[in-house]
């Protein structure tokens, strides 16, 4: 067993968010007798406001041959801290095909944001994952910043620098929910495990419960070969009526989990 994780953000003002990410994988998966490494961009570096910056953290029953390779070259899981992202980049380079799960920080539907990902990328995944972090977050005050609520953290632990220590809690504000969804989606890591190790317990709770999946499975077809087909089924509550499936041919199974 062996994962690669990689997490995107914006430089400087989301790196910690990213950092947050990575660092709790790691470090639960070593609390559960698993070889596993932490490590920062190095090739991204100098962090520069906005810019694109990753995070990576990988894992695996097997000592980590590569440990000073600092990029992942065929990441299975990736998370994108901020949802405009998803037209940036090629973030599934190396994914081998249909067993990518990636993480999206959005309040967006699933099926507009699978507009963005073209056939290609598309083919990689195993799981496409929503879920409004920012909604499921513990906010402290009413600024309206999504990721620095107080503009003074950026001198305190929103910095690049190699070996710089946290000064905040691990695991709080978005990074949270996006483990809860990352953690729940993948089924590899037990719950609680990771939930030990962030700083944030609730709202990592919160994102177990509350996100929106997209499952991704190819399906023989009567001559042997392979086939997509699609599928939709959405939680409700009790005496609800259906809503309308969203057509997405690039599906098997749709399970929306709704706050």
């Amino acid at each position: 067993m062996y994962h690669e994780l990689t997490v995107w953000s914006r430089g400087i003002i989301m790196d910690k968010e990213a950092r947050d990410v990575s660092s709790c994988v790691a470090t639960a998966a070593r609390s559960l007798g698993y070889h596993a490494d932490n490590v920062s961009d190095y090739v991204d570096d100098p962090d520069r406001t906005n810019c694109l910056v990753r995070r990576y953290a990988r894992f695996g029953d097997a000592p980590i041959v590569d440990r000073f390779v600092y990029e992942n070259p065929q990441p299975d899981w990736v998370v994108l801290v901020e949802e405009t992202i998803i037209k940036a980049v090629n973030f599934l380079r190396g994914t081998p095909e249909h067993s990518g799960v990636l993480v999206i920080n959005s309040q967006r539907d699933p099926a507009y944001l699978l507009k963005f990902l073209p056939d290609e990328m598309k083919a990689k995944l195993a799981k496409f994952v929503v879920v409004d972090a920012v909604g499921l977050a513990e906010q402290r005050g009413s600024s309206p910043w999504m990721f620095v609520r107080n503009l003074s953290e950026l001198a305190l632990d929103r910095m690049s620098t190699e070996g710089a220590e946290e000064r905040l809690a691990i695991g709080m504000g978005i990074a949270a929910p996006l483990i809860g969804a990352l953690v729940s989606a993948t089924g590899v890591l037990p719950v609680d495990a990771v939930a030990d190790v962030v700083a944030d317990r609730d709202a990592m709770l919160r994102g177990v419960a509350h996100h929106a999946v997209v499952d991704f499975a190819p399906l023989p077809d009567a001559s042997g070969g392979l086939h997509e087909q699609a599928a939709s089924a959405t939680e409700q509550a009790p005496g609800q009526a259906a809503p309308a499936p969203v057509p997405s041919h690039e599906t098997v199974l749709s399970t929306m989990r709704r706050p």
